[in-house]
Protein backbone atom coordinates (compact mmCIF):
# COMPACT_ATOMS: atom_id res chain seq x y z
CA UNK A 1 0.00 0.00 0.00
CA UNK A 2 2.98 2.18 0.58
CA UNK A 3 4.06 2.00 -2.68
CA UNK A 4 0.88 2.47 -4.50
CA UNK A 5 0.40 5.72 -2.43
CA UNK A 6 3.67 6.88 -3.37
CA UNK A 7 3.46 6.12 -6.70
CA UNK A 8 0.47 8.43 -6.61
CA UNK A 9 1.74 11.02 -5.40
CA UNK A 10 4.76 11.19 -7.59
CA UNK A 11 2.95 10.11 -10.55
CA UNK A 12 4.68 7.04 -11.42
CA UNK A 13 3.31 5.17 -14.00
CA UNK A 14 3.01 0.67 -13.63
CA UNK A 15 5.64 -0.13 -15.87
CA UNK A 16 8.73 1.84 -13.20
CA UNK A 17 7.36 -0.82 -10.70
CA UNK A 18 10.06 -2.92 -11.08
CA UNK A 19 12.50 -0.20 -10.14
CA UNK A 20 10.26 1.00 -7.48
CA UNK A 21 10.76 -2.62 -6.49
CA UNK A 22 14.12 -2.91 -5.81
CA UNK A 23 14.63 -0.11 -3.89
CA UNK A 24 14.50 -0.34 -0.13
CA UNK A 25 11.83 2.08 1.08
CA UNK A 26 11.58 1.24 5.19
CA UNK A 27 15.63 1.52 4.50
CA UNK A 28 15.05 5.66 2.74
CA UNK A 29 12.53 6.27 5.34
CA UNK A 30 14.46 4.82 8.30
CA UNK A 31 17.52 6.45 7.82
CA UNK A 32 16.13 9.92 6.87
CA UNK A 33 17.68 12.94 8.60
CA UNK A 34 16.48 16.23 9.20
CA UNK A 35 18.39 19.48 7.89
CA UNK A 36 20.15 21.79 9.63
CA UNK A 37 17.17 24.17 9.97
CA UNK A 38 14.63 21.82 11.08
CA UNK A 39 13.33 20.89 14.19
CA UNK A 40 13.15 17.63 15.97
CA UNK A 41 10.22 16.81 18.16
CA UNK A 42 10.69 14.00 20.93
CA UNK A 43 7.90 11.73 21.19
CA UNK A 44 5.91 11.31 24.50
CA UNK A 45 7.55 8.06 25.78
CA UNK A 46 11.06 10.23 26.46
CA UNK A 47 9.01 12.86 28.57
CA UNK A 48 9.11 12.27 32.62
CA UNK A 49 6.45 13.51 34.36
CA UNK A 50 7.04 15.01 37.48
CA UNK A 51 4.63 15.23 40.88
CA UNK A 52 5.23 16.21 44.27
CA UNK A 53 5.60 12.93 46.80
CA UNK A 54 3.02 12.53 50.28
CA UNK A 55 6.51 13.78 52.05
CA UNK A 56 6.73 17.04 50.42
CA UNK A 57 2.99 17.59 50.35
CA UNK A 58 2.91 16.76 53.83
CA UNK A 59 5.63 19.18 54.72
CA UNK A 60 4.41 21.94 52.64
CA UNK A 61 1.51 21.53 54.69
CA UNK A 62 2.65 21.47 58.24
CA UNK A 63 4.49 24.95 57.04
CA UNK A 64 0.98 26.54 56.32
CA UNK A 65 -0.01 25.18 59.18
CA UNK A 66 2.57 26.84 61.80
CA UNK A 67 2.25 30.11 59.90
CA UNK A 68 -1.24 30.40 59.82
CA UNK A 69 -1.04 29.21 63.94
CA UNK A 70 0.89 32.35 64.24
CA UNK A 71 -0.75 34.87 62.28
CA UNK A 72 -4.70 33.99 62.89
CA UNK A 73 -4.84 35.33 66.33
CA UNK A 74 -2.88 38.12 65.62
CA UNK A 75 -5.66 39.19 62.21
CA UNK A 76 -8.54 38.49 64.53
CA UNK A 77 -7.53 40.66 67.15
CA UNK A 78 -6.87 43.14 65.03
CA UNK A 79 -10.42 42.44 63.69
CA UNK A 80 -11.88 42.53 66.70
CA UNK A 81 -10.21 45.93 67.89
CA UNK A 82 -11.68 47.48 64.71
CA UNK A 83 -15.04 46.63 65.15
CA UNK A 84 -14.62 48.24 69.07
CA UNK A 85 -13.63 51.26 67.05
CA UNK A 86 -16.41 51.43 64.54
CA UNK A 87 -18.81 50.45 67.19
CA UNK A 88 -17.94 53.62 69.75
CA UNK A 89 -17.54 55.62 66.79
CA UNK A 90 -21.26 55.28 65.68
CA UNK A 91 -22.48 55.23 69.41
CA UNK A 92 -20.49 58.63 69.71
CA UNK A 93 -21.95 60.27 66.44
CA UNK A 94 -25.63 58.84 67.54
CA UNK A 95 -25.18 60.16 71.27
CA UNK A 96 -24.14 63.51 69.78
CA UNK A 97 -27.22 63.53 67.72
CA UNK A 98 -29.78 62.95 70.06
CA UNK A 99 -28.67 65.69 72.50
CA UNK A 100 -28.95 67.85 69.44
CA UNK A 101 -32.50 66.89 68.86
CA UNK A 102 -33.04 67.15 72.50
CA UNK A 103 -31.42 70.95 72.82
CA UNK A 104 -33.88 72.03 70.07
CA UNK A 105 -37.08 70.20 71.11
CA UNK A 106 -36.35 71.73 74.63
CA UNK A 107 -35.74 74.63 72.89
CA UNK A 108 -32.32 75.17 74.63
CA UNK A 109 -31.04 75.81 71.27
CA UNK A 110 -28.21 78.68 71.35
CA UNK A 111 -27.19 77.74 75.32
CA UNK A 112 -25.13 74.94 77.10
CA UNK A 113 -26.71 71.57 76.97
CA UNK A 114 -25.89 71.89 81.19
CA UNK A 115 -28.15 75.32 81.84
CA UNK A 116 -30.73 72.99 79.13
CA UNK A 117 -30.53 70.11 81.61
CA UNK A 118 -31.06 72.23 84.46
CA UNK A 119 -34.21 74.32 83.40
CA UNK A 120 -36.03 70.80 83.36
CA UNK A 121 -35.88 70.41 87.02
CA UNK A 122 -35.50 67.06 87.16
CA UNK A 123 -33.12 67.18 90.09
CA UNK A 124 -30.88 64.54 91.08
CA UNK A 125 -30.39 60.85 89.92
CA UNK A 126 -34.00 60.92 88.04
CA UNK A 127 -34.12 58.36 85.17
CA UNK A 128 -36.70 60.46 83.53
CA UNK A 129 -34.37 63.11 82.70
CA UNK A 130 -32.24 61.09 80.26
CA UNK A 131 -35.34 59.19 78.60
CA UNK A 132 -35.47 62.63 76.66
CA UNK A 133 -32.41 61.90 75.11
CA UNK A 134 -32.79 57.67 75.29
CA UNK A 135 -36.17 57.81 72.75
CA UNK A 136 -34.11 59.88 70.29
CA UNK A 137 -32.06 56.88 70.28
CA UNK A 138 -34.54 54.60 69.83
CA UNK A 139 -33.98 52.73 73.55
CA UNK A 140 -35.79 49.35 73.61
CA UNK A 141 -35.07 48.41 77.42
CA UNK A 142 -34.56 50.45 80.53
CA UNK A 143 -34.04 49.71 84.15
CA UNK A 144 -33.48 52.05 87.28
CA UNK A 145 -30.43 50.00 87.86
CA UNK A 146 -27.94 46.97 87.23
CA UNK A 147 -30.20 44.57 89.07
CA UNK A 148 -33.05 44.73 87.22
CA UNK A 149 -30.84 44.78 83.42
CA UNK A 150 -29.20 41.99 84.36
CA UNK A 151 -30.61 39.59 81.73
CA UNK A 152 -29.41 42.45 79.19
CA UNK A 153 -25.39 43.46 80.86
CA UNK A 154 -22.42 42.16 81.64
CA UNK A 155 -22.23 40.51 84.99
CA UNK A 156 -18.62 42.15 85.61
CA UNK A 157 -16.66 44.91 84.08
CA UNK A 158 -13.36 46.35 84.70
CA UNK A 159 -11.29 49.60 84.16
CA UNK A 160 -8.97 51.22 82.18
CA UNK A 161 -6.47 48.81 84.10
CA UNK A 162 -8.16 45.72 84.12
CA UNK A 163 -9.04 45.49 87.07
CA UNK A 164 -12.57 43.94 88.10
CA UNK A 165 -15.06 47.00 89.36
CA UNK A 166 -18.33 46.41 90.67
CA UNK A 167 -21.22 48.28 92.74
CA UNK A 168 -20.23 51.82 91.80
CA UNK A 169 -21.93 54.47 89.25
CA UNK A 170 -20.80 53.87 85.69
CA UNK A 171 -20.15 50.59 85.77
CA UNK A 172 -21.94 48.55 83.37
CA UNK A 173 -22.63 45.78 84.41
CA UNK A 174 -25.42 43.79 87.23
CA UNK A 175 -24.00 45.26 90.20
CA UNK A 176 -23.65 48.73 88.89
CA UNK A 177 -25.86 51.85 90.17
CA UNK A 178 -27.73 54.20 87.69
CA UNK A 179 -29.83 54.47 84.76
CA UNK A 180 -30.11 51.89 82.67
CA UNK A 181 -31.18 52.10 79.25
CA UNK A 182 -30.51 49.02 76.03
CA UNK A 183 -30.42 49.75 72.16
CA UNK A 184 -31.73 47.50 69.57
CA UNK A 185 -27.80 46.95 68.62
CA UNK A 186 -27.36 45.34 71.85
CA UNK A 187 -25.54 48.90 73.29
CA UNK A 188 -26.38 49.32 76.53
CA UNK A 189 -25.57 52.68 78.86
CA UNK A 190 -25.59 53.56 82.07
CA UNK A 191 -26.48 57.23 83.20
CA UNK A 192 -25.60 58.78 86.08
CA UNK A 193 -28.18 61.87 86.37
CA UNK A 194 -27.23 65.21 87.76
CA UNK A 195 -29.06 68.59 87.59
CA UNK A 196 -26.78 69.95 85.23
CA UNK A 197 -25.58 67.05 84.06
CA UNK A 198 -25.75 63.55 82.48
CA UNK A 199 -22.32 61.13 83.22
CA UNK A 200 -22.30 58.31 80.74
CA UNK A 201 -20.85 54.73 80.56
CA UNK A 202 -21.68 53.10 77.67
CA UNK A 203 -20.63 49.04 76.67
CA UNK A 204 -20.73 49.04 72.70
CA UNK A 205 -21.85 45.14 72.78
CA UNK A 206 -23.62 44.80 76.14
CA UNK A 207 -23.34 41.40 77.64
CA UNK A 208 -20.08 40.60 75.19
CA UNK A 209 -16.55 40.55 76.38
CA UNK A 210 -14.38 41.87 77.44
CA UNK A 211 -16.46 44.50 79.23
CA UNK A 212 -13.08 46.42 79.77
CA UNK A 213 -12.43 50.42 79.77
CA UNK A 214 -11.70 51.55 76.35
CA UNK A 215 -12.26 48.60 74.42
CA UNK A 216 -15.90 48.15 74.52
CA UNK A 217 -16.79 50.29 77.29
CA UNK A 218 -16.16 54.08 77.32
CA UNK A 219 -17.30 57.57 79.13
CA UNK A 220 -18.23 60.86 78.32
CA UNK A 221 -19.81 63.24 79.87
CA UNK A 222 -22.96 65.60 79.22
CA UNK A 223 -22.88 69.37 80.13
CA UNK A 224 -20.60 70.37 83.24
CA UNK A 225 -21.56 68.22 86.22
CA UNK A 226 -20.39 68.94 89.76
CA UNK A 227 -17.83 71.55 89.33
CA UNK A 228 -16.85 74.63 91.21
CA UNK A 229 -18.02 78.06 89.88
CA UNK A 230 -14.74 78.61 87.97
CA UNK A 231 -14.62 75.18 86.23
CA UNK A 232 -17.82 75.71 85.32
CA UNK A 233 -16.85 78.68 83.59
CA UNK A 234 -14.54 77.29 81.89
CA UNK A 235 -16.63 74.48 80.93
CA UNK A 236 -19.25 76.73 79.43
CA UNK A 237 -17.10 78.66 77.43
CA UNK A 238 -15.89 75.66 75.44
CA UNK A 239 -19.08 75.59 73.82
CA UNK A 240 -19.23 72.03 73.83
CA UNK A 241 -22.40 69.29 74.71
CA UNK A 242 -19.87 66.14 75.37
CA UNK A 243 -16.86 65.50 76.70
CA UNK A 244 -15.13 62.13 75.86
CA UNK A 245 -13.76 62.34 79.59
CA UNK A 246 -14.45 60.71 82.78
CA UNK A 247 -15.98 63.08 85.46
CA UNK A 248 -13.98 63.38 88.24
CA UNK A 249 -16.91 62.43 90.67
CA UNK A 250 -16.75 58.84 89.85
CA UNK A 251 -14.76 56.48 92.51
CA UNK A 252 -11.13 56.05 92.10
CA UNK A 253 -11.35 52.78 90.93
CA UNK A 254 -13.68 53.49 88.09
CA UNK A 255 -11.11 56.11 86.98
CA UNK A 256 -8.33 54.34 87.72
CA UNK A 257 -5.63 55.79 84.61
CA UNK A 258 -8.27 58.22 83.11
CA UNK A 259 -7.58 62.34 82.20
CA UNK A 260 -10.98 63.42 84.10
CA UNK A 261 -13.22 66.31 82.41
CA UNK A 262 -12.48 68.64 85.35
CA UNK A 263 -8.47 68.02 84.12
CA UNK A 264 -8.80 68.21 80.77
CA UNK A 265 -10.71 71.94 81.60
CA UNK A 266 -7.08 73.28 83.28
CA UNK A 267 -5.18 71.77 80.05
CA UNK A 268 -3.64 68.33 82.09
CA UNK A 269 -5.08 65.90 79.17
CA UNK A 270 -3.80 65.32 75.55
CA UNK A 271 -5.32 64.18 73.12
CA UNK A 272 -3.11 61.10 71.54
CA UNK A 273 -2.10 59.86 75.08
CA UNK A 274 -3.17 56.40 75.53
CA UNK A 275 -0.64 56.14 78.91
CA UNK A 276 -2.86 56.07 82.24
CA UNK A 277 0.35 57.23 84.16
CA UNK A 278 1.30 60.51 81.63
CA UNK A 279 -0.05 64.01 81.21
CA UNK A 280 -3.06 63.54 83.67
CA UNK A 281 -3.94 59.85 83.11
CA UNK A 282 -5.37 58.45 79.47
CA UNK A 283 -8.77 58.73 77.61
CA UNK A 284 -9.41 56.32 75.43
CA UNK A 285 -12.37 57.46 73.98
CA UNK A 286 -10.76 60.73 73.27
CA UNK A 287 -8.06 58.69 72.05
CA UNK A 288 -10.08 56.42 69.56
CA UNK A 289 -11.76 59.56 68.32
CA UNK A 290 -8.27 61.39 67.48
CA UNK A 291 -6.22 58.27 66.23
CA UNK A 292 -9.35 55.78 64.84
CA UNK A 293 -7.77 52.62 66.76
CA UNK A 294 -7.55 51.53 70.28
CA UNK A 295 -5.24 51.87 72.81
CA UNK A 296 -2.34 48.97 72.40
CA UNK A 297 -2.91 47.61 75.76
CA UNK A 298 -0.22 45.28 75.46
CA UNK A 299 2.47 48.24 74.92
CA UNK A 300 1.13 50.24 77.82
CA UNK A 301 1.34 47.03 79.77
CA UNK A 302 4.94 46.59 79.08
CA UNK A 303 5.69 50.35 80.14
CA UNK A 304 2.75 50.80 82.98
CA UNK A 305 3.12 48.56 86.17
CA UNK A 306 -0.04 46.51 87.19
CA UNK A 307 -1.67 47.58 83.51
CA UNK A 308 -2.88 44.09 82.42
CA UNK A 309 -2.73 43.62 78.52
Amino acid sequence: MLYNNLRKALHIKPRGYTLLKHLNIKKIFTEFTLTEDAVQVNTCDNIRHAAFTLAEVLITLGIIGVVAAMTMPSLINETRNKQHVVAFKKIYSNFSNAINLFKADKGCEGIDVASCIESLGYGDNNCDAFVEVAKRMNYSMMSENGAGAKGWVADESFNYYGDKVSNGYGMVNATGTGCFYALPDGTVMNVDVDPTAFKVFVDTNGKKGPNRMGKDVHTFTVGCGDMDADLISLCIATQKDIFPYVSGTFPEDIRKGLCTLEAYLQGGCTDANMYPNQDGGASPSMYILTMDKLPDYREIAGKVSGFKP
